[in-house]
Order: C-alpha cells, then sequence, then structure tokens
C-alpha cells in the first residue's frame, strides 16, 4: 500500500516539474527524461506587398510565433516617405513609385514592397453651365484621361423638374439650378446647371421684308434665343403661293404681289413680308458661252439680265473643275490644260461658259515621225503658241549624226538607221523620230 502511494506521488512530482519546466523555460532534462518543446514560427505580417492609390491607407497586420502582435509594440519604417509612411502599421500612399516597409520585433526584421500609384480620376468636359429653357448640353467623361462612353455611367439630377439628364444630355427644364451626377467605377463628378427661364421665346428673322424679281430666291436665317436657328426646325408658310412660296426658309419668288411668310418654333413666330416685282423675265445671260484660254490667262465674264449689264459682283460663281479653271466675281483664272464649266447664278436663274484650257507657249511640229531616204533631205516646220515659228530661230540637235543631221529645221539622211531630231525655243522642246531607209 505504502509502495503504491510513493509510485503515484513520484507521478505526480514529475509531471508538476515537468509542466513548470515548459512554463518558465527551464530544462525539461533537468526533472524528466521527456522533451516538451514549442515550435517557433518567428516575425510573420499578413501581407508580403502592398499595393495602394495615392492618399489611400492599408493596415498591415503582424503575428510572432502564431501569436497577435500588438502593432505598437513593434518598430515601423519606410526606405522613402516621399512614397509612402507608416505607422504602427498603418500604410500612408504619399507619391507614386516603389519603396520598402520594414517592422521590427523581437530581434527579427521584415521587409515588405510598397507600391503606390495614382488614384483613379474621373473628369466631365464641364463642372459648371448655364441653359436657356428648352436647350440641351452633352456633358462627356473622361476617366484617367481617356474618352468613355457616356452611356456607360450612371447619371443622376437633384432636381428634375429644373434640369434632366440621359446618357450624358442635359436638358433645361424651369429656372432654377440643379446638380447633375455621373458615377463610374466608384467615382463621381458634378456639373452645376442654371436654368434661365426667362429669355426663351424670341424668335427672329435676319429679314423683315423682302423686295424680290419674279424667279428670284432668298433664303431667310432665324435666331432663336440670340442663337442661330436651322431652318428645317420651323414650320414655314405663305399667305399667298401664286406671289411667293417658302420651304425651310428658302423663299421663291412666284408672281407679282405680296405675300407673308411666317415662321413658328415653339409656339413661337416670326412674318416677314414679301414683294414680289413681277416684270422681269428671269433671263440671264453670259456674253460668251465658250472660251479658249492659255494656262495662266485670264478672262473677265459680262452678264447681262434682262437686257441690262448685271455686276459680276452680283452673281453667284462656281466651276466644275477647279484644276482646268477657276472663278471670281466673274474673272476666270487658266489652272492647267483640259476643259471646266463655268456657272453664273442670279435670282435663281443661271448660265454656263464652258472653258478649254491649253498648254501655254507650246511648241509643235506637224509630225513627230518622219521617214526618209539616204542623201534626201526633209524639212521640219515649227509652231510656237498656234503660229508659225521661222525654224532658224529654234535651236536644233541630233541624237545620231551618223544617221540624221539637222540644219535649221532641214533633216538629211546619212544612213540607215534611226535618230532623234531635237528642236528647242524659250524653255519648250519638241521631238521628232527620224528613220533613214
Amino acid at each position: 500500500m505504502n509502495q503504491m502511494k510513493r509510485k503515484i506521488f513520484q507521478t505526480l512530482t514529475l509531471a508538476l516539474a515537468t509542466t513548470c519546466a515548459v512554463h518558465f523555460g527551464l530544462p525539461t532534462s533537468t526533472y524528466a527524461q521527456t522533451t516538451v518543446q514549442a515550435q517557433a514560427e518567428g516575425l510573420k505580417a499578413n501581407v508580403k506587398v502592398v499595393n495602394l492609390k495615392t492618399n489611400k491607407t492599408a493596415t498591415v497586420k503582424l503575428t510572432y510565433n502564431g501569436q497577435t502582435v500588438d502593432a505598437s509594440r513593434a518598430t515601423w519604417s519606410t526606405n522613402n516617405s516621399a512614397v509612402a509612411t507608416v505607422s504602427k502599421g498603418v500604410v500612408t500612399a504619399k507619391g507614386t513609385g516603389t519603396t520598402f516597409l520594414n517592422v521590427k520585433y523581437s530581434g527579427q526584421t521584415l521587409s515588405i514592397k510598397v507600391t503606390v500609384t495614382a488614384p483613379d480620376v474621373l473628369n466631365a468636359n464641364v463642372t459648371k453651365i448655364t441653359l436657356k429653357k428648352g436647350k440641351e448640353q452633352t456633358a462627356t467623361l473622361k476617366y484617367n484621361g481617356k474618352n468613355i462612353d457616356s452611356k456607360k455611367a450612371t447619371w443622376t439630377t437633384s432636381n428634375s423638374s429644373v434640369a434632366n439628364v440621359s446618357k450624358g444630355v442635359i436638358t433645361a427644364k424651369a429656372n432654377g439650378t440643379a446638380v447633375i451626377r455621373a458615377t463610374y467605377a466608384g467615382l463621381t463628378v458634378a456639373i452645376d446647371v442654371t436654368v434661365d427661364g426667362t429669355a426663351s421665346g424670341k424668335l427672329e428673322a435676319t429679314e423683315s421684308e423682302l423686295y424680290l424679281d419674279k424667279g428670284e430666291k432668298k433664303t431667310i436665317k432665324l435666331r432663336y434665343d440670340d442663337e442661330s436657328l436651322s431652318g428645317s426646325k420651323a414650320t414655314w408658310s405663305t399667305s399667298k403661293s401664286s406671289v411667293a412660296t417658302v420651304d425651310d426658309g428658302e423663299v421663291t419668288a412666284k408672281g407679282k404681289g405680296t405675300a407673308i411668310i411666317t415662321a413658328k418654333y415653339k409656339g413661337y413666330e416670326v412674318e416677314i413680308e414679301v414683294n414680289v416685282d413681277g416684270s422681269s423675265s428671269g433671263k440671264l445671260e453670259a456674253k460668251d458661252d465658250e472660251i479658249s484660254l492659255k494656262k495662266g490667262e485670264k478672262e473677265t465674264i459680262k452678264l447681262t439680265y434682262d437686257g441690262k449689264n448685271l455686276s459680276a459682283s452680283s452673281a453667284t460663281w462656281s466651276t466644275s473643275k477647279s484644276s482646268v479653271a477657276t472663278v471670281s466675281k466673274g474673272v476666270i483664272t487658266a489652272k492647267g490644260k483640259g476643259t471646266a464649266v463655268i456657272t453664273a447664278k442670279y435670282k435663281g436663274y443661271e448660265v454656263e461658259i464652258e472653258v478649254t484650257v491649253k498648254d501655254s507657249n507650246q511648241l509643235e511640229v506637224d509630225s513627230t515621225s518622219i521617214s526618209i531616204k539616204k542623201g534626201k533631205k526633209e524639212t521640219i516646220d515649227l509652231y510656237y503658241d498656234d503660229k508659225f515659228l521661222t525654224a532658224s530661230k529654234a535651236t536644233w540637235s541630233t541624237s545620231n549624226s551618223s544617221v540624221a543631221t539637222v540644219s535649221k529645221g532641214v533633216v538629211t539622211g546619212k544612213k540607215k538607221g534611226t535618230a532623234t531630231i531635237t528642236a528647242k525655243y524659250k524653255d519648250e522642246s519638241v521631238k521628232i523620230k527620224v528613220t533613214v531607209k
């Protein structure tokens, strides 16, 4: 019985000694032959790399031998504080670049790479606009400097009774202010909108009265709220179509009398009085309907309307081919060889002039190829500017004097073969192929 008690006591003593050794870090071999020792893991961080945008933060957490470490008990630093700083494990991105985060604890050190990039940016092409009631303006967006499809953003308005928005198109509804917001990739940009509802409804025409000849046309231009308005957007009417008709603002005089042309837009209207003189025949004529020019030459076209001289500047001029001939206020300039049609328009009538342009100062011969017998002669006639040119005025040469020679336009066959005779005059030249039989 006593022996059993002693064994139990020894066992309990051994167990207690082992526990104390482990707890207080004492050598276990002193108390028992069995060794019990914790597995050391060392200092570790929850991340190996930190990636941040400028001005953003991230928290680095530590463990030591598997146990959480109070960040305030470690020593923290960075290699480049211009890129990132750190305080008690909280990393703050300062500027773009790369640095290393260093942390020390219990004699161990960790280095963690930190990369900082520029923040994402969303911009609108406008931040503040003023619109008149009924007007629209399109806002466009850029994400990190690149254009994005406005349809991909989410658009909202703070006051839909003042201004609403759809896919970037802002529409002014009523007097007041509103804030339009666009959201994309987690970022939002705001546009302040002010609507001026007091200025709308001013419809004006460039003319209040027109005096036209029969057949003449005139386009009326409109302005709405002091801005140009396309004629096609208005509704047009005439009080008397036998006197004048109108199509998208273009008035055509039909017959003698007076008519009222009316333009309507968004409930507003403007009237233009049209007076037509029916005595004119509308006969527009040019003195010449065909002219021939040389390159570089000019010619003035004279016009008559109803038998009376008409100033060329009163007509509208155009050319079918500017590389051949151009025209300005009736003055035609020959530009290059070819044919062009010059058109003059006046009061709805027009006349055409055909212009033929020839090369200037052209040197020509009757034939560019001749055939002669050995010992025979052939005279070459030259023409300059369409006029006969004395052969002695030109400079002559041969490519092969053993086959053919030339003197003042007279070619002499020397022996069987071919040669090229060249005549030059005032920077112009012409070649003649000579075959000697």
